[in-house]
């Protein structure tokens, strides 16, 4: 009786491994982080982008991109004035939300909507001064998987401001648990 549960465990752990591995491996030829989802275009390629809001999301109202991927802001970085610290490995895991052209809001207003010139180049968009990533961790549209990730990252709301609601009730959640003072 011990043998088919020991293999369903051996199984199941030979799963996630190659999970964890095909998702985080880029493609050859692919840079990793921003335009490996279907549907997703590479930074530079002059298309404009379109940020919208979510409303029905895990962690409430959250900023989105024209693919409809969770928008995300780093308590590491500074919005006044913008500066971003995610860079090298980091930025692979949290990749720069980037356009080139004309960017459009849905629902979110324009004026807080601009661009940062990254030091390692690019342009990454901001939202009311913070510099705005996507996780590679959220696999679909909607995904708030990074939500309080380290206690430092958090899906962004349409003002700019970072969303407190954690939709993961313990430290075994995907984005973690980080408790925030009331008041």
């Amino acid at each position: 009786m011990d043998a088919p549960r020991t293999m369903r465990l051996y199984l199941a752990g030979g799963a996630a491994a190659l999970l964890t591995t095909v998702g985080c491996t880029p493609d050859e030829g692919s840079p990793g982080g921003y335009g490996d989802r279907p549907g997703e275009t590479e930074p530079g390629e002059g298309v404009s982008a379109t940020l919208s809001v979510a409303e029905d999301t895990q962690a409430g109202p959250v900023v989105t991109d024209a693919d409809g991927y969770t928008l995300y802001v780093s308590t590491a970085d500074s919005a006044n004035p913008t500066v971003s610290t995610c860079t090298a490995d980091c930025a692979e895991q949290w990749p720069p939300a980037t356009a080139e052209g004309e960017v459009t809001t849905e629902g979110i207003d324009a004026s807080l909507v601009d661009s940062y010139q990254r030091p390692e180049g690019g342009t990454q968009l901001t939202l009311a001064g913070w510099p705005l990533y996507r996780f590679s961790g959220d696999v679909d549209p909607g995904d708030v998987n990074g939500q309080g990730a380290d206690g430092v990252w958090f899906a962004v709301g349409p003002q700019g401001t970072r969303s407190e609601v954690l939709p993961h009730p313990s430290p075994e959640g995907t984005g973690g648990y980080v408790e925030f003072p009331q008041g």
